[in-house]
């Protein structure tokens, strides 16, 4: 019974100490490549996505600043 306890106890120890191994990696090089690549994927999306708003927003001015159209239907004359 207490040899159980050991074995799982070992068996957990050993568990979790795995993946935070497996996400060291050995070649540093690599590590600051693939933050360089992450960086400028993420700046790629920002110029993108700033481009875009800013295409929204031109527009919406453009809209915003059209006369309004002629009111459309017949206007009746009031009956004296």
């Amino acid at each position: 019974m207490r040899l159980a306890h050991v074995t799982l106890a070992t068996a957990l120890a050993l568990g979790t100490a795995g993946p935070a191994a497996a996400q060291v990696l050995s070649n540093p090089s690599s590590t600051n490549q693939a933050l360089t690549n992450q960086s400028n994927s993420r700046s790629n999306q920002l110029g993108t996505t700033s481009q875009n708003n800013a295409a929204r927003m031109e527009m919406q001015r453009s809209q915003s600043a059209q006369p309004p159209a002629p009111p459309s239907g017949v206007v009746g004359v009031p009956r004296r």
